[in-house]
């Protein structure tokens, strides 16, 4: 009876060792793929600060398109319409930011997926960048979420001023949220990067028409890593399943348009961000030269 139980505790002892060291070596994977990765967390401008604040002085109305273009280059504002509505003295806090290094963070968003997170080494809390005031079928999107060392990012469409349309992970539908809620855009604030995007030559009655139709279309669809491998890419204006990319380019391909700027079978985060339908509205913790 004795060596029974002595069988049991060693076989017991094994397994739990083992499980012990299976958790050791996939935290030992994890910080390995996060340190992978980590040069790709945030990337200052290639080229120097300069002094605007002589700039910012002037009124815009006085401002020369040399003013202008240094203005954006030095605050990653680099459409001119959302640049010209931001006070002055505000874009002395874009431009603070898009300097600001700060100190990168891994915090799980789920179990296999990291977020990169810029932290304030002076607060210890996390670093908050200004965002333009956002539109109707912007795109907010980052490279900042990483599974086993690919960066395959997030990205969401904006609907009106204050919601959102995103697809967030497995076992949530698509939904609409408020921009203001923590998991919307001051998720994308906190992150070590993120860019504003919007269709080129389009007017906003067309970005809103884009917004208005994924608003009635596209909420409350199940999530899905495997579209466009095991299913259809284009599923039209109710998919069976969708994911954050996914979303953001079938609301664009319902009215027409295709951000897949490699047009494979998959849409990822990085194709939306390098489509030639979009133009940067605000680039952070990109290089605004080389972008991602």
């Amino acid at each position: 009876m004795r060596k029974k139980t002595i069988r049991r505790l060693k076989r017991t002892t094994a397994v739990f060792l083992a499980f012990f060291i299976l958790l050791g070596a996939i935290d030992c994977f994890f910080l390995i793929a996060c340190a992978a990765v980590d040069r790709d967390a945030r990337t200052l401008p290639s080229y120097a600060l300069e002094d605007i604040t002589e700039i910012l002085a002037k009124n815009k109305a006085d401002w020369t398109e040399e003013e202008f273009s240094t203005v954006a280059r030095q605050t990653g504002i680099l459409a001119r319409d959302r640049l010209a509505a931001i006070p002055n003295q505000t874009l002395a806090q874009f431009q603070r930011a898009l300097y600001f290094r700060g100190e990168t963070r891994h915090d799980l968003v789920a179990f296999t997926t990291p977020h990169d997170v810029l932290y304030d080494p002076a607060t210890g809390e996390p670093y908050t960048a200004p965002i333009v005031p956002l539109e109707a079928g912007d795109i907010v999107l980052t490279s900042t979420c990483h599974t086993f060392g690919w960066r395959n990012g997030h990205a969401t469409l904006v609907l009106t001023r204050d919601r959102l349309l995103q697809s967030v992970s497995l076992g949530m539908n698509s939904e609409i949220d408020s921009i203001y809620a923590s998991n919307a855009i001051p998720w994308f604030q906190s992150a070590s990067n993120f860019m504003v995007l919007r269709l080129k030559d389009a007017d906003a009655a067309t970005r809103t028409a884009i917004a208005d139709a994924a608003m009635e279309q596209l909420a409350d669809i199940p999530y899905s890593l495997i579209v466009g491998i095991f299913t259809k890419k284009d599923q039209g204006t109710r998919p069976e399943g969708t994911n954050c990319s996914h979303l953001v380019w079938q609301a664009y391909k319902n009215a027409g348009y295709d951000l897949d700027s490699d047009g494979g079978p998959v849409c990822t985060t990085r194709d939306i961000a390098n489509s030639p339908l979009l133009e940067v509205v605000q680039i952070y913790g990109f290089d605004p030269v080389k972008g991602w």
